[in-house]
């Protein structure tokens, strides 16, 4: 569980804000290259590493998670050091008041999201919905100073931090999809050196949260053969509908059986977990199951695809929680099924 937490707390320390990925892209080739013969970098910022089998004519598996986060751009700077933002993908705007951010800026600095507090709002303003025109990120600095740091069009994120709550359960920003992301490298870690008879392709995708293009053009590129696409699912939190109740922190990992997944490779994927007595929750989604899933499944002439999702609290909030006994359960069944899939093609 440590290592998981270490990949996870290294990796969400990046930046990487939806169409910002790029700034994170020197740090991904040194920090996790090592774990590829080939890497590359595509002109949409997904980052990509190859693990390539002797097998002649090997096929080749393809493990996908977004790299992207949610967050914010400069909209407008105000006098005081007040900045106004527009969202990159959606967040809840109430869970916003008094949330850490950093702003990439010509260096970093850091904010604080502030609304107007109780005390000063006029007759009726309590009522209100809280939308995101009603904060202002408050940097301590004067406008001339935010001025010389920071212009129209400036990437916001969530504080990067990420700390244990009890045990295994851990909350930072980005696990949404950061913590799949360390979980692919932890597969990596349990195959170790063994030549499983695919090749293995990773793809940590760009723009997810704007609407899939990177593992759309990334798998495009890469042309695999099959494909698990690694992301989260929310947890059941109290005052949830009941039915939610099919999925919950530390109780394993989530399988999906959806219309826009593979049945064959979804079932092959939960007798895999039975088999090596891999803690898993089924999920059923009649749609489109708001991943990656559902644009590389669409690649080229189609790929089967299998969704493992990790347990989530708080999505898309500045304080997103995880159980690391999930994540290494998502670790253990993607490596189970690489090693399934290469004895079926020996």
């Amino acid at each position: 569980m440590d290592r998981i937490y270490d990949l996870a707390k290294e990796m969400i320390a990046l930046p990487g804000v939806s169409g910002d990925e790029a700034k994170a892209l020197p740090d991904l080739e040194k920090l996790y290259g090592h774990y590829f013969d080939e890497t590359g970098i595509t002109p949409v910022a997904s980052f990509y590493g190859i693990r390539k089998s002797k097998k002649p004519g090997a096929k080749t598996i393809l493990l996908d998670a977004h790299f992207d986060t949610i967050g914010f751009i400069v909209t407008q700077i105000c006098e005081g050091g007040f900045l106004k933002v527009a969202g990159i993908g959606r967040t809840a705007e109430k869970n916003l008041s008094a949330s850490e951010v950093w702003i990439y800026g010509k260096k970093i600095i850091p904010g604080v999201f502030a609304s107007k507090p109780p005390h000063l709002q006029e007759p009726g303003e309590r009522e209100q919905k809280m939308e995101l025109s009603s904060f202002s990120i408050d940097t301590g600095l004067t406008k001339e100073e935010l001025e010389e740091i920071v212009r129209i069009g400036t990437f916001v994120g969530f504080k990067s931090e990420t700390e244990r709550l009890y045990g295994n359960v851990v909350v930072s920003p980005s696990f949404d999809d950061r913590i799949c992301a360390a979980s692919h490298l932890r597969t990596l870690e349990l195959l170790g050196d063994e030549d499983v008879g695919v090749n293995i392709a990773v793809q940590f995708s760009a723009r997810e949260e704007l609407g899939y293009q990177g593992a759309r053009t990334t798998a495009y590129r890469l042309n695999p053969d099959i494909a698990i696409v690694m992301d989260v699912g929310h947890a059941y939190v109290p005052g949830a509908p009941e039915r939610r109740k099919c999925v919950e922190l530390g109780k394993g990992c989530i399988l999906s059986y959806s219309p826009q997944t593979n049945r064959a490779f979804t079932v092959m994927a939960e007798e895999t977990a039975q088999e090596e007595g891999i803690p898993i929750q089924l999920l059923a989604e009649p749609g489109q199951t708001g991943t990656n899933s559902n644009a590389v499944q669409t690649g080229r002439t189609g790929v089967p695809v299998c969704l493992i999702s990790v347990p989530l609290k708080n999505m898309h909030t500045a304080n997103e929680i995880a159980d690391l006994g999930d994540v290494m359960a998502a670790s253990r069944l993607a490596a189970a099924l690489i090693r399934k899939i290469g004895k079926k093609e020996a």
